[in-house]
């Protein structure tokens, strides 16, 4: 079967035994987690999967069309993932898969104990600024697309389970505590950011964050958003990095080429229009920050 999964399965494909055609289930278990790759090799409707651990699903081949109690149903590619609380049933379809076209998806099993763990670790060395709860792994499912770092990270735990080396515990559990500790600040990211006016009154980094929201069209510089936010620039750049996983520069660019898509695709205004609109007084920094984040020109975003 030619291989054109996200992640290299080769040493995986050469040992695992295909015994049923839907959800075909190839268990790797070490001392703390456990991982199990799927393969679906006909078309199917509402199969259930349950784990009573916590679980990290990602999609590695094809295609799923997935149904959680607490999340709308969505589509399900490559390179997204699901955090899954433990003992919550997904319900899964299978519209495209076949013989030749199977659908795989992988389901990182981790241990609740060593969750608490690594979450501790994060709350001693890095706590958060105004945020009573700290860091935590959140207890309902939570939809992302994988950064680069995130599918390293996953490479490389299915080269550690599948491979015959004495010590792959030692190297899961090193690699293991940094996938769990991105996934927390991933998920408290993605909840501070999409709830920042909610909490602006109570949480300064959220104040900071929906600032810059309402002021992209402004200028304004790293100096006076510490200001806004009362604290030392040097502080606050610590805690915004440690909070987001960028610097406060790369966030507002970041933005701002969210606004310039946005624009592109609901309006007819000129690129120098929507460039000023988003708070770029230089038209090719705005070419060129666009395209970097794109990997496409502003005009070929727009027509495609």
């Amino acid at each position: 079967m030619k291989s054109d999964s996200l992640f290299d399965l080769r040493s995986h494909l050469r040992n695992r035994r295909l015994e049923q055609v839907v959800e075909n289930r190839t268990a790797y278990t070490l001392d703390t987690a456990e991982l199990n790759i799927y393969e679906t090799h006909s078309q199917a409707r509402a199969v259930e999967l349950t784990f009573h651990s916590p679980v990290l699903t990602s999609m590695i081949r094809g295609k799923k069309v997935m149904h959680l109690e607490d999340t709308p149903d969505f589509d399900y590619h490559p390179g997204e993932s699901v955090l899954v609380p433990g003992n919550r049933t997904m319900r899964i379809d299978f519209p495209e898969a076949t013989f030749s076209t199977p659908t795989q998806c992988l389901a990182l099993a981790i241990g609740q104990d060593q969750i608490a763990k690594y979450t501790d670790l994060l709350n001693e060395n890095i706590p958060l600024v105004d945020s009573p709860s700290g860091w935590r792994w959140s207890d309902s499912s939570f939809y992302f697309t994988n950064s680069s770092t995130v599918n390293s990270l996953i490479s490389r735990l299915i080269d550690i389970f599948t491979e015959n080396n004495p010590a792959k515990d030692f190297f899961a559990d090193l690699v293991m505590k940094e996938l769990t500790m991105r996934l927390i600040q991933t998920q408290a990211r993605r909840l501070l950011i999409e709830n920042s006016q909610q909490h602006s009154s109570t949480n300064r980094l959220a104040f900071i964050t929906q600032y810059i929201k309402d002021h992209l069209h402004e200028t304004f510089n790293v100096r006076q958003l510490a200001d806004k936010a009362c604290m030392s620039e040097p502080s606050f750049y610590r805690q915004f990095k440690a909070q987001f996983g960028l610097s406060p520069l790369e966030f507002i660019n970041q933005q701002r080429i969210q606004l310039a898509q946005r624009l592109l695709k609901t309006t007819n205004r000129s690129v120098g229009d929507i460039s000023v609109a988003c708070g770029f007084n230089n038209l090719n920094h705005f070419l060129k920050l666009f395209k970097r984040y794109t990997q496409s020109t502003p005009v070929q975003y727009r027509l495609n």
